[in-house]
């Protein structure tokens, strides 16, 4: 009760823990920390973890009788549960080939009436609701329940034993969390959360000014478990290669954004560690995890993955198409064939030499966007940024383009009527993010800006061009 408290009144909570004084906001940061832990490291977490981790000598055939058993589970449920899917088919037959006679489901599908894909299974107080923005800036809201985490959290942690990682390792956390006031100008620009023996660090403080600063807390914490967005922790390797020095870590977890090969090379250059990658979705529909030998592999027990082409039929290996999920986790919201906008293709090779037989992908994700650099050195990343549009549900697509050093426009596509007043209130917002030296401004277009491969970026830089 008191959690979903927290996450109905989380902007006002927000407000309220900028105001206060830090020792205060350690208090606040820690006793979030203490209902997540509740959640997530509970005995029945560990137990789907070690039958998770059984799970991995499973034969290709066994599999894809798990996965078969599974779809007919969720189909089924979904079908008496949820009012979205009422007349949807019973699965009679082979799943596989009969699911590919169900209709697709767009995220702007989802996005219009988001209520009836919830199940009236799941009684509304063991309901979490969150919002998503992906990487078009357009709001998505997402339901599940805490036992939904609990199992999301045990595939986490399963990648996590597959880099010799215990559960509960102490870890440095790059994500979004806004745990610094915006205005602070001194360090710290970071919080404890005790019962997560975890820190967690603003990414909307990195600059050239406080890069000191961060590379001396990076240092205090080296050997820790380093976790991010692959954006930001490419900012902290930047600044880490140019004072000239690594900084070890234990491991490095990413996820969240695309992991390019650049990105990679240079954060695993500064911090003398391997990164291991993930591809998922708040939704809790899909995933796709790497492997201590570098490769990418769908996460068959998490959901059903159907690679297709713009004529919605199946891919070969090698051939790049769209993502195409039915989640077998979340039974709260449950998304059957629901095409999430990404891309990727099977690799042609079937055989990992992990020895595990699940699938590989390779998630191209083909989506892209550049940084945001203030005139006082801040630097912002894509997903820094993607954090203000969280509360926003009228646009179809919302992009950030920096006109000029001091000069930011907010340019959205709307999505519905209240467009117009929620992009008002995303630039003040951003107004308040960047401060006085930037003069943000507003716009509404008719589409996004695309580029070459049909690239929508989020920021579009033009300062430095």
């Amino acid at each position: 009760m008191i959690e979903r408290l927290i996450r109905a009144n989380a902007g006002r909570l927000q407000g309220l823990y900028d105001r206060m004084p830090r020792p205060v906001q350690c208090l606040m940061t820690s006793v979030r920390g203490l209902f997540l832990t509740r959640i997530r490291y509970t005995p029945e977490m560990y137990l789907l973890l070690e039958e998770l981790l059984l799970h991995e000598d499973w034969s290709a055939e066994q599999i894809a009788e798990m996965q078969a058993a599974a779809l007919r589970r969720v189909i089924a449920h979904a079908r008496q549960t949820v009012p979205f899917y009422s007349s949807y088919p019973p699965l009679n037959g082979r799943p596989a080939d009969e699911l590919k006679q169900l209709p697709m489901v767009t995220r702007e599908m989802v996005r219009s009436d988001p209520e009836s894909f919830v199940s009236r299974d799941v009684s509304a107080t063991d309901r979490i609701r969150v919002a998503t923005t992906g990487t078009t800036g357009s709001s998505l809201k997402v339901w599940y329940s805490p036992q939904v985490a609990r199992r999301s959290w045990a595939f986490r942690m399963r990648q996590w034993a597959w880099a010799g990682v215990e559960p509960r390792c102490p870890r440095l956390t790059f994500f979004g969390s806004r745990v610094v006031p915006p205005d602070r100008t001194t360090p710290p620009y970071w919080i404890t959360n005790l019962f997560e023996r975890q820190i967690l660090a603003s990414i909307y403080h990195l600059s050239e000014r406080t890069a000191a600063d961060y590379l001396g807390f990076l240092r205090r914490h080296r050997n820790w478990v380093l976790e991010g967005f692959p954006s930001v922790l490419g900012i902290l390797a930047d600044f880490v290669l140019q004072a000239g020095e690594p900084i070890p870590m234990r491991v490095a977890f990413t996820d969240g954004e695309p992991l390019y090969p650049f990105l990679r090379e240079k954060i695993e250059k500064a911090f003398a560690t391997r990164v291991w990658d993930s591809y998922g979705m708040t939704e809790h529909c899909g995933l796709i995890q790497q492997c201590e030998r570098g490769r990418m592999h769908l996460i068959p027990e998490f959901g059903y993955l159907e690679i297709l082409d713009t004529e919605d039929r199946s891919v070969r290996p090698g051939e790049e198409g769209y993502l195409v999920w039915t989640g077998l986790i979340n039974d709260t919201m449950p998304l059957i064939r629901y095409r999430v906008g990404d891309r990727g293709c099977w690799q042609p090779r079937s055989a990992c030499p992990c020895g595990r037989a699940f699938p590989l992908v390779v998630p191209t994700i083909t989506r892209e966007s550049d940084l945001l650099r203030c005139p006082d050195g801040r630097i912002f990343s894509p997903r820094a940024l993607n954090q203000l549009l969280k509360d926003s549900y009228a646009f179809r697509f919302c992009q950030f383009l920096q006109e000029a050093p001091d000069r930011v426009m907010v340019r959205a596509v709307a999505g519905n009527g209240k467009a117009a007043a929620e992009l008002a209130d995303v630039r003040l917002r951003m107004q308040k993010l960047l401060g006085s030296t930037v003069q943000v401004t507003a716009q509404l277009a008719a589409e996004p800006i695309v580029r070459a491969g049909g690239k929508i970026p989020l920021i579009v830089q033009q300062a430095d061009r």
